[in-house]
């Protein structure tokens, strides 16, 4: 059955960077668990704030930077980076090792029309093949560490890591995002010399249930490049800690990291905050739903464009924003505070 999620609309990025679709076919409501959660909430409701400081990131990307979505699942993050930005945004690749999920990530590129790169395998330490094991839980779920979820079978699969993937093919990555199920630590260890020569962003997800030694471990040598460790919260601005502080801030509430690789200014979180606001709007009520077989309306990701003064569009989209939020959603110059939305504030994926 067919969905459609609406875009978040950013005045900001119209006027710099030019329109871009007002809305993203995922093809079906309920076949991955990622899919299921934009059902029922939108993109409102699958980790709103992660989505806000990702999307500011690959804004600021630099002529012929790369993203590296690592842990993609079906792509959702390179498909709205690649969506807002388009083909004169940052070189996005996708990194997805489950054979089935990597097929819908390409099948939600091409569906789309998108550019962004697919890569059907996993990273970790050192290149070769690792078993990937399946979780009983959820697809989303599943890990190269066999005691992450209770699993019924596993396949095995190419590996890489981040060293060898940008030297073999020449990119300088701008950004980085991690999500691989407690095995974030391998996928760091195998980054490091790609941050000491580009230092990119890095949003990485930190469990509570992880290896926290080994964590340790990964990031000692990026506190000592000089990075910081960011919880993304909805507040701002954010609090800075290091690899032997950071590890009472993590909890299921509050899972991805930003590591920053220079201190955080006021213009950030500025404009994490736009896309903030604009990603709270787009709530479940703005989805698109047509019965199996059924075409969307005519127009249906018609793009977004600037047709009124920016004030005036920025003022809009403060206005859906505070019916979504409730009073108080607008939030001052140096930071942001989100009040709770009607499901308890920001609503954390549900699916793992």
């Amino acid at each position: 059955m067919p969905l459609a999620i609406t875009l978040p609309l950013n005045p900001e990025v119209l006027r710099t960077s030019g329109p871009y679709p007002r809305a993203l076919n995922v093809l079906s409501r309920k076949q991955t668990a990622v899919q299921r959660q934009l059902r029922r909430a939108g993109l409102a409701g699958y980790e709103p704030t992660t989505q806000a400081t990702l999307l500011a990131l690959a804004q600021r990307t630099p002529p012929g930077g790369a993203v590296y979505d690592i842990g993609a699942h079906i792509g959702l993050y390179s498909a709205l980076i690649s969506a807002v930005y388009g083909k004169d945004g940052p070189r996005t690749v996708a990194f997805e090792p489950t054979p089935q999920t990597a097929a819908l990530c390409r099948r939600i590129r091409e569906c789309n029309r998108l550019g962004f790169e697919v890569q059907q395998t996993a990273l970790s330490r050192e290149p070769g093949t690792a078993e990937l094991y399946f979780s009983q839980k959820s697809e989303s779920s599943n890990s190269l560490n066999p005691a992450h979820r209770k699993h019924s079978e596993s396949v095995p699969v190419p590996v890489t890591t981040v060293d060898a993937f940008t030297e073999e093919r020449g990119l300088s990555p701008h950004l980085i995002k991690v999500d691989v199920e407690t095995f974030e630590a391998a996928v760091l260890e195998g980054s490091l010399s790609t941050v000491r020569r580009h230092r990119p962003w890095i949003v990485c997800e930190l469990l509570p249930s992880a290896d926290h030694d080994a964590l340790r471990t990964a990031l000692a040598p990026l506190t000592a490049m000089d990075y910081g460790l960011y919880p993304i919260t909805p507040d701002a601005p954010w609090h800075r800690y290091d690899e032997t502080t950071y590890r009472p801030a993590v909890s299921a509430q509050c899972r991805d990291w930003l590591l920053a690789p220079r201190p955080l200014a006021p213009d950030f979180h500025r404009a994490v905050r736009q896309w903030l606001i604009a990603i709270l709007a787009c709530d479940e009520t703005t989805n698109l739903l047509t019965p199996d077989k059924a075409s969307f309306p005519y127009g249906w990701n018609a793009p977004y464009r600037p047709r009124a003064p920016r004030s005036a569009l920025l003022a809009g989209a403060a206005a859906v924003a505070r019916r979504a939020l409730g009073p108080g959603a607008v939030p001052g110059r140096s930071g942001f505070t989100v009040p709770g939305r009607r499901r308890g504030g920001e609503v954390p994926t549900s699916t793992r």
